[in-house]
């Protein structure tokens, strides 16, 4: 929860849910059978266990800013599952590859102090000039904000602003022996432009890698059969027909096709014996045979008629007069139903079969062209993208393919490319029409690279700029904290470092007008490419930063937890639904969802009685109990579900920023041409998901959830359109379940009768439209949903 309103209780978190998440890893390491997930989960153990004693001793506050005992809001917690801070920092801990490289080169070894040494190194002549060599090079990686704050200080030095580089010193100073204020070094600069991409390179190789080691043993044991096993079973046939006497044995297959004798049910076997007469180098041909490694692994399978054959040749040469009768006759049943089901060796029937099966194998394993990529990748710069990803996908070169044994000009599959694609430098807009970027919490993914720039475009100095980029980028990823009694996460500015940058800015209106653009194109992307997908929280704030730099007023707001809901909406909540009702007023929308005239005004109300106190907050608690009445629990009185209800109700009145953007970014618009078919998209997702659903698990509460974020959606955009298009919209909906099968039929339904009703002017809140089956489509229910009965 991100808010800034004061004046409740504080409340505390009960540790119950850490305990819980210890439980699952301990479980995890004492049961998992890999060793590699026992092994992480190790480490989240130990991390939930550090997490627990520091919350009994009162090292960590769990719902605060500041979770952590005397450490500043500015420093990066390391935060688990769930938002809780583990005492940890992400700039500390061990030290890491490039330290102790550095300590080594200096001859000093790694000690507990080593990092106070590595950062007051910095501070000397010599470590400012290695600063002022990364600044122009941009040759630097920032994982974690305070990574950045030395360069800061060396580019204050640098550009005569020695007081801001001490103020910033006198912030960071007394964290030197834990904490990292310097990057990590990379071969090549990171570049925050218009353009972005998916995943950085190594990450992909690391995909790829792990793809090559996932050897598929099925696909390699066919493989085998079909290049080593089969063609030494031919042979071996072929060497025992070749002491045939008369005709070669086979099965004589009745006129019913039967291949065993009805009265004995012994195979009716017909043609000559074998081992009667050997050729002159007939004993010379098998020993070399037997000597090849391919028969000697051949040779310790058990129950396979090779196996017998190579045990039958070896008595052969080796001793003969061993060979017994029923030895002779069990070679040659197996020559005969050899013979009968494949053909002889060098006959076309045998080569036709042989020529299919290798054709079957013929396409290299995947495994293999993983690891081809990998390699290929390996000489890219490993922290950014790829600006021609398509040249790394080339077919198999003649060295690749020789040094794997396959065929060269072997094309890299789809699957594989995919992965390429990734990494590939690409404006958002192409991203997402490739499905590179496939949903909206992807696209709030890769915002942060192009937020960054933005963000920098008033900063003149190109180097200051680059670093601002690599400073923001490291800052979204951030991992958000728990947070209770309204307190808001951390903000970008309030580090010592990034303050100061922020005094170097320019103001202007290009760079307002750059975000203002921005903002709109990426507001108008997430609608249009992702209309089910209610917006993510990750997205809601990048557009919040977005729309601070263009200086324009944008309330959103964002998901609540309901596990820590405290029964109190933040005053923008109340902002956002007048922005709803203002722009919906008697619309499908506010019929549906049972927003009648009263609802509107009151909270029409709320809005205007919070600007008129100047700061009071006589509306928080009174939006709380609007949605407490409109879906008929109490916060504080039962379960999370309850809590869960009250928030649905406040995304049902603040239409989850739908309105809010369409209105403030003035999108209507452009969206109007738009409208009907993202409300079809929303509906024929929702029917995909619910058929999906229904194949696995028809009680899935998750799957309803999205089914009623995706129906509000659908709900507001159908709203936006005339009522003819209403009315079109209707039909269609109707005939593109009517393809549906009847369950899936039957448990959408009642949403589609309360739909018809609300488009026709009636109330779902009226007896009769509740005993004629209508059902207002909602993602929680008191009892069980009605939708998982269906």
């Amino acid at each position: 929860m991100d808010n800034d309103d004061a004046g409740i209780g504080r409340i505390r978190i009960a540790p119950g849910y850490a305990t819980l998440q210890l439980a699952a890893a301990l479980r995890a390491v004492g049961d998992h059978p890999d060793p590699q997930v026992r092994a992480r989960a190790a480490v989240k153990a130990q991390r939930w266990e550090q997490l627990m004693a520091g919350m009994f001793t009162g090292a960590i506050e769990v719902g605060s800013r500041t979770p952590l005992s005397g450490v500043p809001a500015w420093v990066t917690p390391d935060v688990a599952k769930g938002g809780f801070a583990t005492g940890d920092f992400k700039a500390g801990g061990p030290l890491l590859e490039h330290e102790l490289r550095t300590l080594a080169t200096a001859g000093i070894a790694p000690a507990p102090d080593a990092r106070s040494w590595l950062n007051a190194r910095l501070l000397s002549e010599e470590g400012l000039a290695s600063l002022y060599a990364l600044l122009d090079a941009g040759c630097y990686e920032i994982d974690a904000p305070e990574e950045g704050a030395l360069l800061v200080v060396a580019w204050l030095t640098r550009h005569g602003k020695p007081e801001q580089a001490r103020e910033v010193l006198d912030a960071i100073a007394p964290w030197f022996a834990r904490l990292r204020f310097y990057p990590r070094p990379a071969a090549q600069p990171r570049r925050y432009g218009e353009q972005v991409f998916l995943a950085p390179v190594r990450e992909v190789v690391a995909a790829l890698q792990k793809r090559a080691r996932a050897t598929n043993l099925r696909i390699l044991a066919q493989r085998a059969a079909v290049r080593v096993r089969l063609p030494l079973y031919d042979r071996v046939v072929q060497l025992f027909l070749d002491s045939v006497d008369g005709e070669a044995p086979f099965i004589d297959i009745g006129d019913d096709g039967a291949w065993r004798d009805s009265a004995s049910g012994k195979f009716r076997i017909a043609g000559g014996w074998p081992c009667r007469c050997y050729p002159a180098d007939w004993r010379r041909r098998a020993q070399a045979l037997l000597h090849e490694p391919e028969a000697r692994a051949a040779s310790a399978r058990k129950g396979d008629c090779l196996a017998e054959l190579l045990g039958y040749l070896h008595l052969c040469v080796t001793e003969p007069a061993l060979l017994i009768g029923r030895d002779v006759g069990r070679i040659r049943l197996i020559l005969g139903r050899y013979v009968s089901k494949r053909g002889l060796p060098g006959s076309a029937q045998l080569a036709a079969l042989r020529s299919e099966q290798a054709r079957q194998v013929e396409a290299t394993p995947y495994h293999l062209l993983a690891g081809v990529l990998a390699e290929r990748l390996g000489a890219s710069a490993q922290d950014g993208g790829l600006e021609d990803p398509a040249k790394f996908g080339a077919p198999l070169s003649a060295a690749e393919a020789d040094s794997l044994g396959e065929a060269a000009g072997t094309p890299i599959p789809a699957v594989l490319l995919d992965k390429l694609d990734r990494c590939g430098i690409e404006t958002v807009s192409v991203l997402v029409e490739r499905g590179v970027i496939a949903s909206a919490e992807v696209l709030a993914e890769v915002l942060p690279q192009l937020s960054a720039a933005i963000n920098g475009a008033a900063l003149a100095e190109p180097s200051l700029k680059q670093l601002y980029g690599a400073l923001y980028h490291a800052f979204r990823r951030r991992r958000s904290l728990l947070l209770q009694n309204l307190e808001s996460q951390v903000r970008i500015g309030e580090l010592p470092w990034v303050a100061a940058v922020n005094a170097q800015r320019q103001q202007g209106l290009a760079p307002r007008a750059l975000a203002r653009r921005t903002l709109d194109e990426l507001a108008l992307l997430a609608l249009t490419s992702f209309p089910q997908t209610a917006i993510p929280n990750p997205l809601i704030n990048e557009l919040g930063t977005l729309a601070g730099n263009a200086g324009l007023d944008l309330p959103l707001a964002e998901e609540l937890a309901a596990d820590i809901f405290m029964g109190v909406f933040a005053h923008k909540f109340t902002l956002v639904a007048a922005h709803a009702t203002s722009m919906l007023d008697d619309s499908l929308y506010s019929r549906y969802y049972g927003i009648d005239a009263a609802v509107r005004e009151q909270l029409r109300e709320l809005a205007r009685e919070r600007v008129a106190k100047d700061g009071a907050q006589p509306g928080v608690r009174s939006l709380t109990a609007l949605c407490e009445a409109r879906a008929g629990v109490r916060c504080g009185y039962g379960s999370v579900r309850d809590n869960a209800m009250i928030i649905e109700q406040q995304q049902i009145l603040t239409t989850h920023n739908l309105a809010a953007l369409v209105a403030r970014l003035d999108l209507d618009g452009e969206l109007r041409p738009h409208y009907e078919r993202m409300a079809q998209q929303c509906f024929a997702w929702m029917c995909a998901n619910q058929q999906n659903a229904l194949d696995t698990w028809p009680g899935n509460l998750r799957a309803i959830r999205h089914a009623a974020y995706a129906w509000r959606q659908m709900m507001f955009f159908l709203s936006m359109t005339p009522a003819a298009s209403q009315a079109q919209f209707i039909a269609w909906d109707q005939a593109h379940l009517a393809q549906a099968s009847p369950r899936l039929q039957q448990r959408l339904a009642p949403a589609l009768a309360g739909l018809a009703l609300a488009a026709a002017g009636h109330s779902l809140d009226e007896r009769a439209s509740l005993s004629g089956g209508a059902r207002r489509l909602l993602a929680y229910a008191k009892g069980e949903h009605w939708m998982a009965l269906a």
